[in-house]
């Protein structure tokens, strides 16, 4: 039964011009305040009698205690972390950070990789290479996430490695973790990084231009979150990113062109009830702020929001209400204009979407499929899918998936070829199948199973055009969490 945000997250039962990675001065200076105080130049001095040596061995030890990655301890609220690595692990240093590129069929933003099936829309992913790679059409089993979770975040970091943060452990955001880890497509292996300051589940992430993550709201006891945080793969350290207005759980992140990041709606009361937020804000990474900007027409949650070719964002149906079983979802879709910072009413969907994914086509237009029409106990997974053409502002059908799916993953391919994986279906059974939706005939087509079933795992599109994802729920409740990883390798057109 849906008695809490928890629940509506789970099935129907129940700055310019730094070196990417570099940590800015500006926040080193923040970190290295009390109750440490900042290493001084100090005259030069002649060592005698061995006194020197003594400072200067000090002084020394002090620079290492600074330099050994301060801003993980700035906690963001009350509690105590727990221990923390300040430095990546051994073996997985970072690279050296390619200029970003978007390859065909891209949804998103350079680097601005997302989990599709959590309320947010696909984006290709960036990295160093673009020559798609094509086998069978099967999946391969892969090295397994450090940690089974599921309800996780997950992101394409600019050197075309995906990073994997928070989620939970159990069936709710009492199981909210705080773990990352990152998967390196060139060896098929994962490298578990410093935790995050908070723990989260069902939180939003957004690769920065800077190549930085931004991690954002979530939930946690039950309860939503206003806090972020940001990662420097560069050096391996999480540092406190402002707060939210509002909290915000199973909202939206959007990279925009202008390297600002907006965050829609979401749900902004914890248990026992969930109601969502019409509010919006944009975080500037120049200041590490987070600042109102207009409200949408409509409060949602587990929504989609799409960046257009125009730098305009989409966003697309959600939950409005949810209270106990019962709630409305929408099919309205409004569209947010960053250059004057307000919101305009689009055409609706044919029908009610929640749970529901939405990707961006090669030619700008944007695919939406699956998800729920309420959130009773009794309604079905949505098959349809339709079809968003921002020139004309019409929605057009287009051909159902095989199988009805929602908190599934959708994401592209380099081909412009749309893969669809997982989801739970009509009956509230997850299932393993996955299919290809072909923009040019707007069919879809079976392709290669799952060796597991999953629902709201981490999926994201690798540089050379395969399909990574990790870990999920295994059955309708996410009683059972995975930590298994498969790798999709398509069959040419």
């Amino acid at each position: 039964m849906k008695t809490s945000e928890d629940s509506v997250a789970q099935s129907k039962h129940g700055e310019p011009g730094r070196i990417p990675g570099e940590v800015p001065d500006e926040v080193l200076g923040e970190v290295t305040g009390p109750p440490f105080e900042p290493v001084r130049h100090q005259p030069r001095r002649t060592l005698q009698n061995g006194v020197g040596a003594i400072l200067l061995i000090d002084i020394l030890a002090l620079v290492l205690v600074l330099a050994s990655g301060p801003a993980a301890y700035l906690w963001l609220d009350s509690s105590r972390p727990g221990p923390l690595r300040a430095t990546a692990t051994p073996g997985t240093q970072p690279r050296p950070t390619p200029g970003p590129s978007v390859s065909p069929g891209a949804g998103g933003s350079p680097g601005a990789g997302v989990s599709p099936g959590v309320g947010a829309s696909a984006a290709v992913s960036a990295g160093p290479s673009s020559k798609p790679v094509y086998g069978d059409g099967t999946w391969t089993r892969t090295d397994p996430l450090p940690q089974a979770k599921w309800a996780t975040a997950s992101v394409v970091l600019r050197d075309g490695r995906i990073m994997v943060v928070g989620g939970a452990a159990g069936s709710s955001s009492f199981d909210a973790v705080a773990s990352t880890a990152i998967f390196d497509p060139a060896t098929g292996h994962w490298s578990q990084m410093t935790d995050m300051l908070q723990a989260r589940a069902y939180a939003m992430a957004v690769t920065l231009a800077d190549g930085s993550v931004l991690v954002a709201g979530g939930s946690r006891d039950g309860q939503p979150l206003d806090t972020a945080e940001r990662y420097y793969p560069g050096v391996g350290t999480w540092v406190a990113a402002g707060r939210l207005n509002l909290p915000r759980t199973q909202g939206t992140l959007t990279l925009m062109g202008d390297g600002r990041v907006l965050a829609a709606g979401g749900g902004i009361e914890g248990t026992p009830g969930w109601s969502t937020t019409a509010s919006a804000e944009i975080f500037d990474p120049t200041t590490g702020m987070w600042t109102l900007t207009a409200p949408m027409s409509v409060a949602r949650g587990r929504h989609t929001a799409t960046l257009l070719a125009d730098g305009e964002v989409l966003v697309t149906g959600g939950a409005t209400t949810y209270h106990g079983e019962t709630g409305d979802v929408t099919a309205t879709t409004e569209i947010y204009d960053p250059r004057a910072s307000t919101w305009r009413a689009a055409s609706p969907m044919s029908e009610p979407r929640y749970v529901h994914a939405a990707v961006r086509l090669s030619d700008g237009r944007i695919l939406v499929a699956g998800g729920w029409y309420a959130t009773s106990n009794s309604d079905p997974s949505h098959e349809t899918a339709e079809i968003y053409d921002p020139a004309t502002d019409h929605w057009t059908a287009t051909g159902s998936m095989t199988n009805a799916r929602a908190e599934f993953g959708l994401v592209p391919l380099l081909d412009g070829r749309i893969l669809a994986l997982g989801g739970v279906d009509p009956s509230y059974k997850v299932q393993a199948g996955s299919e290809l939706y072909d923009p040019a005939t707007g069919e879809w087509q079976v392709t290669g199973g799952l060796g597991v079933a999953i629902e709201w795992a981490a999926v994201q599109t690798l540089p050379d055009g395969r399909v990574l994802v990790a870990g999920g729920g295994l059955d309708a409740l996410a009683s059972e969490v995975t930590a298994a990883c498969q790798v999709y390798t398509p069959a040419p057109r």
